[in-house]
C-alpha cells in the first residue's frame, strides 16, 4: 500500500505504473524536501526476478530509478554501473575504509557487508527521507551519518582508502565545485582510489562539463562507459602513481577471487569501454 505523501494524487501512482508497464507493485510514495519532488518504493519483476526499486520524480514529472535489490539475493548488486564503481576497492592493496557518499537503497553498504566484510564502511546521506525508506524496504540496519557530504569530506584527511561518490536526488546529479574534488582526493589514504557516478550516456544526458571538471582536478583518473539497458558513466581515480589502466582487468581478477565475487562483478569489464577521456577512443585492455 502507497503512504500519502501530502500531495501523493493518484496521478502519480499511474505515472510510476506507466513506467514499469504496469507490471509493479507500489509500496510507498512520500514527498521529498524539494517542493514537488517525490520519492517511490515499488516491487516489479526484472528479467524473471522480483527487484524492489527505491526510485525519484522531480518536478518536471522526469522518473529515475536511485537503487535498486533483488528480493531473493539481497546483497547482488542490480545495476551495472555499481559494479564498475566496486572496481575503485580492487585499485587499493588493502581497502580497509570507504566512504560512501549518497545512501540510495543501500545497495553498495550490503554488497560490502557480504563480500569485504573487513573494510569499515562510513555512510553519509543528508536526506532523512531516504535513509527511513532504506530501513523500512531495503534491511538497512546500519548506523547512517546524517550529515552535507561536501562538509564531512572537507574534514576527512587521510582517512579513507576509497571514497564513493553518488550523489542524487529528485533534481539530479548535485552540484559539485571544484574544491569538493580536491577535498575527496585529500581524503584519501596514499595509494587511495575514488569513484563518481555519472548517469546518462554519451549519446545523452550526461553532465560533461562536470565531468572534465572532475577529471581536471583528480590526476589519472579515467572513465568507464558502462553499457547496457541503464548507460553510466563511472570516473574512477586511483592516486598511487604506478597504476596504470592495462592493469585493470589483472586487479580486478585478484581482487574478485579474493573476496569471491559473483561473476556479475568480475565479468564487469566485459560491459564497459575504458577511456582516458569522453572525447578519446576507448583504451584497448
Amino acid at each position: 500500500m502507497a503512504r500519502d505523501g501530502g500531495g501523493t494524487s493518484g496521478a502519480l501512482q499511474a505515472r510510476i505504473q506507466r513506467y514499469y508497464g504496469g507490471r509493479g507493485r507500489i509500496l510507498e510514495v512520500c514527498g521529498t524536501a524539494r517542493p514537488g519532488a517525490f520519492l517511490f518504493v515499488i516491487d516489479a519483476m526484472e528479467r524473471g526476478r522480483l527487484v524492489r526499486t527505491l526510485g525519484t520524480i522531480g518536478r518536471s514529472g522526469a522518473l529515475l530509478e536511485q537503487s535498486a535489490m533483488d528480493l531473493e539475493r539481497p546483497d547482488r548488486l542490480v545495476f551495472a554501473y555499481e559494479r564498475a564503481m566496486l572496481l575503485a576497492l580492487a585499485l587499493v592493496e588493502e581497502p580497509r575504509s570507504v566512504l560512501l557518499l549518497g545512501l540510495g537503497g543501500g545497495a553498495m553498504v550490503r554488497h560490502l557487508a557480504a563480500h569485504v566484510p573487513e573494510a569499515a564502511v562510513t555512510v553519509v546521506d543528508r536526506d532523512p527521507q531516504v535513509i527511513a525508506l532504506a530501513r523500512r524496504h531495503f534491511h538497512l540496519r546500519r548506523a547512517v551519518t546524517v550529515a552535507d557530504a561536501f562538509e564531512l569530506v572537507a574534514d576527512a584527511r587521510a582517512a579513507h582508502d576509497v571514497v564513493m561518490v553518488d550523489l542524487y536526488d529528485a533534481a539530479g546529479v548535485a552540484s559539485f565545485a571544484d574544491s569538493f574534488w580536491e577535498d575527496c582526493r585529500a581524503a584519501l589514504r596514499p595509494g587511495g582510489a575514488i569513484a563518481i557516478n555519472w548517469a546518462g550516456s554519451l549519446q545523452g544526458g550526461l553532465p560533461r562539463e562536470p565531468i572534465e571538471r572532475a577529471m581536471a582536478r583528480l590526476p589519472g583518473s579515467f572513465l568507464l562507459i558502462v553499457g547496457g539497458v541503464r548507460p553510466n558513466v563511472v570516473l574512477l581515480g586511483p592516486t598511487a602513481p604506478s597504476f596504470r589502466t592495462p592493469d585493470l582487468a589483472a586487479r580486478l581478477s585478484h581482487f574478485a577471487a579474493r573476496h569471491k565475487l559473483p561473476r556479475e562483478d568480475r565479468d564487469i569489464l566485459h560491459r564497459c569501454e575504458v577511456r582516458a577521456s569522453l572525447s578519446r577512443r576507448p583504451r584497448k585492455r
